[in-house]
């Protein structure tokens, strides 16, 4: 059984006690993805829940307790399941300014058969597509996967299944993609864009910077050594929220002592404020087997031989041998293609004239304020490099030139003219007759004949 989950990324205060539950495991899940890993790391919580759900109801025993837990799920099914049927609802919106879909797909071995109570429900709360699919022709249903991927995210992400991996898929994928775009509420402009120093450690690396002076809610959080900050899209129920540390070595401390702070308290925390931020454009392209973090937020029977996921299909059961997860975000001035268990000490700094310069790695979270879902979130410590615009030589007029057409039929003969020009005596113009080839492209040569002012009276009235 494999599984993939991919997104693609072209506010109001919910505060309810599932939504704050609920992001325990976004947290976590960032801290256990970017341990040990250098470079821009990014996950989308809410695709990756959105698949453990799927399996959660094919799933029996102790490996549906590690699910439902890790999730941070009621016991109780009824409330489970509206749980569930509201977060997936909240997955899907189509504004003015925003877009956001979420897609689920099962694409199954037509030698097996699904049991027919995992088949209903992911049909009825997921909506999931389901697609029989012939592995023992790889190559077909690896462009079948592909496909559905691409589609879904926009081209964003054309694939998920590398044709290396193709072998490896025989049974069962349980997919969910995950498609955000939107515009900032407050735009960036363009004519401030510039090249600027990003810091990792002591080096400067010239990167593509943007500036905004505006109000926006700020704080700063003395638990976590860090500044936080709201960058709202249009509409106001998505944000950004951006922690910058103080320290440019700063960000992996910042991620480990995340799970003491909730993004919901880091968020009530902010107060409008007058901020001038500087911060780099950035493209993040990112692709990891989620096993290993999964297995460390204590999932590890889904991964093994112990596996009880007997409710997906008929006979027998199976182990998940892959969690493949792809994001894609790009973030510019226009916006985005695109988580506590004790109270915090916050200084908080003067409300007027607070400058932001984003010039170290830092963590950013994209939230649906409503209702405190995290639908993206990573660490950036390699934004977009700032590339030299190429300058036109001084002095140096361009002149765009084409050739001529080179003509299939002859013309006709030149008729020397029998009378002057309208405008003008036949002398100040001397028409040459071509030589004329047929296989090279025709050129007509004008001279003027430079005459005097009087001349050219004399000679126009004979």
């Amino acid at each position: 059984l494999l599984l993939f989950s991919f997104q693609s990324s072209d506010c109001h205060h919910g505060r309810s006690v599932s939504s704050s539950r609920l992001n325990f495991f976004d947290i976590e899940l960032l801290r256990y993805v970017a341990e040990g890993k250098p470079g821009n790391v990014m996950v989308s919580p809410a695709s990756v829940k959105s698949t453990l759900a799927m399996l959660l109801e094919g799933a029996k025993g102790v490996t549906a307790t590690e699910i439902r837990n890790a999730l941070r799920l009621s016991t109780d099914a009824d409330d489970r399941k509206v749980e569930l049927i509201k977060y997936l609802n909240a997955l899907n919106l189509k504004e003015t300014s925003t877009v956001l879909q979420s897609a689920s797909g099962a694409f199954v071995s037509k030698k097996l058969a699904l049991n027919k109570d995992f088949e209903a429900a992911i049909k009825r709360d997921f909506s999931s597509e389901m697609t029989k699919t012939d592995f023992d022709d790889p190559k077909k249903a690896l462009d079948l996967i592909n496909t559905w991927v691409s589609q879904k995210t926009h081209g964003l992400i054309p694939t998920i299944v590398e044709p290396g991996n193709a072998n490896e898929i025989r049974y069962l994928i349980l997919a969910n993609a995950l498609y955000f775009k939107s515009t900032w509420k407050y735009a960036f402009n363009p004519r401030h864009t510039r090249a600027d120093c990003f810091y990792r450690s002591e080096a400067c690396e010239k990167v593509t910077m943007m500036e905004l002076e505006t109000d926006l809610p700020y704080a700063y959080v003395d638990d976590l050594r860090a500044h936080a900050l709201e960058l709202p899209y249009e509409g106001g129920r998505y944000s950004m929220i951006i922690l910058v540390p103080l320290d440019r070595e700063g960000c992996e401390a910042l991620i480990r002592d995340l799970p003491f702070l909730s993004l919901a308290q880091i968020h009530d925390l902010m107060h409008p404020t007058e901020v001038t931020l500087v911060m780099p454009k950035f493209t993040v392209s990112y692709n990891a087997d989620l096993v290993e973090p999964l297995s460390k937020m204590h999932m590890s029977s889904l991964f093994s031989s112990k596996s009880n996921l007997t409710g997906i299909f008929d006979g027998s059961t199976a182990s998940v041998s892959s969690f493949q997860h792809k994001v894609f975000m790009s973030v510019d001035e226009v916006g985005t293609v695109a988580a506590a268990v004790s109270a915090a000490a916050v200084v908080p700094l003067s409300f007027s004239g607070v400058d932001i310069r984003v010039d170290k790695p830092f963590v950013f979270f994209i939230r649906d304020n409503d209702l405190g879902i995290v639908l993206f979130e990573g660490k950036i410590e390699e934004p977009t490099p700032f590339v030299e615009p190429v300058k036109p030589q001084a002095n140096v007029v361009p002149v765009k030139t084409e050739q001529a057409p080179v003509l299939s039929l002859k013309p006709a003969a030149f008729v020397e003219p029998s009378k002057p020009l309208a405008n003008g005596p036949k002398e100040m113009l001397n028409l040459q007759k071509p030589n004329f080839d047929s296989s090279k492209p025709v050129e007509l040569t004008t001279t003027v004949k430079p005459t005097g002012f009087f001349d050219s009276v004399k000679n126009f009235f004979g």
